[in-house]
């Protein structure tokens, strides 16, 4: 059993190209591998912050009308508090779906001797996609000129990076309402990639544990995985007018 802080570190990063043998290592690594994916996440969304902070300084340029602009400066403040969020914390539809599916993998992989931390560890590099989704954030954001934005096309901005449907309809200039938005912007090649790392990680746990080259079926897993996928998007959608009050402050 290797325990290496370095290579779990890695892990996520490994998970991209090498995912049989970095979701093998979960195990092995339950904390540092969670730790360090939380981590890259954080650090590739702060790296577009600069840009995104700038680009609101451009779009709510004070007026000269005291009354407005004191409209501005209130909303440049809730606008940057909203940023800095986003940007700094894994995707809540994830940490959702995440959640709910380790709620139901836990107990039933625990009555073959597979611990919690081991379930979480393989979630968490499952996940590891979303390293990819933030680097594509960075290049829309910083690629993207000012001209032409309001407010909240710069708070929108990273969410332009979307391999899916929603960006399909952004390109078509078609705007889904209420639901149908929400699962077009949840149906993307990103959240597919999680899904399938989630169900096959949790497969090779559930085979190792039965020591059975047959045991589990890997497309139950899948759908599980596929299914909180879809509950944690909703609980994120249904819990979004809230956050954005915390967050941004009443108005």
């Amino acid at each position: 059993m290797n325990r290496d802080p370095m290579r779990g570190a890695v892990l996520p990063l490994r998970t991209l190209w090498s995912p049989g043998a970095a979701l093998d290592a979960a195990a092995d690594h339950r904390v540092i591998a969670p730790v360090s994916l939380v981590l890259a996440v954080a650090a590739l969304g702060a790296l577009t912050l600069p840009r995104l902070l700038g680009l609101l300084d451009v779009v709510l340029q004070p007026t000269g009308q005291e009354v407005l602009d004191a409209h501005l400066g209130v909303l440049r403040i809730g606008l940057a508090r909203l940023l800095v969020f986003e940007r700094l914390v894994v995707p809540l539809p994830f940490v959702a779906a995440g959640a709910l599916l380790a709620l139901v993998a836990a107990p039933v992989l625990s009555g073959r001797g597979v611990t919690a931390g081991a379930v979480w560890a393989v979630l968490a590099l499952g996940a590891a996609p979303l390293l990819v989704q933030r680097a594509g954030e960075l290049a829309v954001v910083l690629a993207t000129p000012a001209a032409g934005l309001g407010p909240g096309d710069v708070a929108g901005l990273p969410a332009r990076f979307n391999v899916g449907v929603a960006g399909a309809l952004s390109a078509a200039g078609v705007a889904a309402p209420g639901w149908l938005g929400v699962a077009a912007e949840a149906a993307n090649g990103v959240g597919l990639w999680v899904v399938t790392l989630w169900g096959w990680g949790l497969a090779r746990l559930d085979r190792d544990a039965s020591r059975s080259a047959r045991a589990p079926h890997t497309i139950w897993w899948c759908v599980a995985a596929a299914a909180a996928y879809a509950a944690g998007w909703a609980l994120y959608a249904a819990l979004y007018p809230t956050l954005l009050l915390v967050v941004m402050g009443a108005p």
